[in-house]
């Protein structure tokens, strides 16, 4: 299990890439890798429902710093969680640079059979945490808006008169 000053060493590195398009790439893989190897190390079970799929992203962050990867309120099937760490990408507006990070925490609970979408990002948020849903793999999402989607969404609306 990494520590949490390892993990925001590595968050603070793959943001400084996932900024610049020019390596998407390779944010996509040191993503990709730095999730298999939590994945390896950690061997998380398949959850059977929502609740179990919270607590095993939770269990999946450093264990000296889980008290910044809260669970809220589970409702129906959907898990609410937050990430209260100081993010690198607070602030920056650069929320499509937090959707290549989150890669890796959507490969976790892939793992563990489930599926999560960034809500709202403190790159363009205004608040100092992360809001996730996690839902069971399979089941819809469309009623979950991802963060990185909620700007182009409004961009995209005309307004007549």
């Amino acid at each position: 299990m990494e520590s949490q000053t390892a993990f925001n060493i590595s968050l603070s590195i793959l943001a400084f890439f996932s900024k610049r398009n020019l390596f998407n790439g390779l944010t996509q893989w040191a993503t990709n890798q730095l999730a298999r190897l939590t994945i390896f190390l950690n061997k998380p079970n398949i959850a059977n429902n929502v609740e179990e799929l919270a607590t095993i992203w939770q269990e999946l962050m450093p264990e000296d710093g889980r008290e910044y990867f809260k669970i809220g309120e589970i409702k129906k099937n959907t898990a609410y969680t937050e990430i209260h760490l100081q993010c690198p990408l607070r602030g920056t507006g650069n929320v499509e640079a937090c959707n290549k990070l989150m890669n890796y925490d959507r490969k976790l609970m892939n793992a563990a059979g489930g599926t999560l979408i960034v809500l709202e990002s403190q790159s363009n948020s205004g608040k100092n945490y992360c809001r996730l849903a996690i839902r069971k793999e399979g089941l819809d999402t469309s009623d979950l808006i991802p963060a990185n989607k909620k700007g182009k969404v409004n961009q995209n609306k005309t307004t007549t008169r």
